[in-house]
């Protein structure tokens, strides 16, 4: 007996309860608010920022195959790549600075560029396009 009024107890619970509803997933990355003094260059500002930016800080933020497998990166650049905690890196790196960010397309950039000012990086440029916009301009690469 004592079975049977458990049994029923439990289901009488389960039949008040509602269904928890589930989230929808995110149908995109997520919304990156950047200071406005961090800027979006294009590939021929870019160029022409770093011949005439003598201290201008490079960052490539791509994977590690993107870089060996590919193309090859902007001279100068350092690798902090954003899918291998690069915020390790960004905590060290100089932050009165002024930097160009890039990755392939643009959106990690972003991303990187978002750490950099919760950290406190004044000046940040970030690549149009990214790498692959450099590329399709036929600008000049390091291997």
């Amino acid at each position: 007996m004592n079975r049977i009024l458990q049994s029923l107890i439990t289901f009488a619970l389960l039949a008040a309860c509602k269904p928890v509803p589930i989230p929808e997933p995110p149908s995109g990355p997520p919304e990156v608010k950047l200071p406005a003094h961090y800027e979006w260059v294009k590939v021929d500002a870019a160029e022409q920022l770093i011949a005439s930016t003598p201290d201008l800080q490079i960052m490539d933020v791509r994977s590690d195959p993107e870089i060996k497998n590919g193309d090859g990166w902007l001279k100068g650049a350092r690798w902090a790549s954003y899918l291998h905690d690069n915020r390790r890196f960004l905590e060290v790196w100089e932050k009165d600075k002024p930097w160009l960010v890039y990755c392939a397309l643009g959106p990690r950039s972003e991303l990187t560029a978002a750490d950099m000012a919760a950290l406190g990086y004044k000046k940040v440029y970030l690549l149009e396009g990214g790498f692959n916009a450099w590329m399709a301009a036929h600008k000049p690469v390091q291997k």
